[in-house]
């Protein structure tokens, strides 16, 4: 929870960049901090997503936490390739993934992800549902947000990104 706070608390530094996914915070900095996003990697980051949202009226919290990442990024001139962040959802959270109406008509509330889903697709973020789940709740194709792409199943995304190199950050 601690480490939540810090990733989504009000930005004290870099007042020049602009976020790349103002619905989520931006770290505080830290003087001195050992480790910061640096322009000489080349970054691939994977966030899998399979926890339910703590809270079922806000935005989910890895969502939250990749949009964070992505403004600490940006706060450090760091902009990663289109692509190069990817989530992937399945199981209790693939909710957040809907359209508005969508959600409206199987939860009876808007997506309360929404906004934040359409500023990571603009980020050039990968999101992805997995087939598996979204078979199993009986998901048309036309109630998934337009940028979300559907694969066969999570476990062969996962592998898939893995293999080409990504590091994963698991919901917590």
């Amino acid at each position: 929870v601690a480490a939540l706070a810090l990733l989504v608390a009000t930005p004290a530094w870099g007042q020049a960049h602009q976020s790349a996914v103002p619905s989520a915070g931006t770290p505080q900095d830290i003087p001195g901090a050992m480790e910061r996003p640096d322009r000489a990697l080349q970054y691939r980051i994977l966030f899998d997503v399979s926890e339910p949202n703590r809270d079922k009226d806000q935005p989910h919290q890895t969502l939250l936490r990749a949009g964070s990442l992505l403004n600490a990024m940006a706060e450090n001139g760091v902009k990663p390739e289109a692509g190069a962040i990817a989530i992937v959802v399945h199981g209790a959270p693939d909710a957040n993934l809907l359209t508005d109406a969508a959600h409206i008509k199987r939860f009876g509330k808007p997506n309360p992800s929404l906004a934040l889903l359409e500023e990571l697709a603009a980020a050039g973020v990968s999101i992805r549902i997995c087939g598996q789940s979204y078979l199993a709740r009986g998901y048309a194709r036309e109630e998934l947000h337009p940028a979300v792409q559907l694969d066969l199943m999570a476990m062969v995304t996962i592998a898939n990104l893995m293999a080409q190199g990504y590091g994963v950050v698991r919901d917590d």
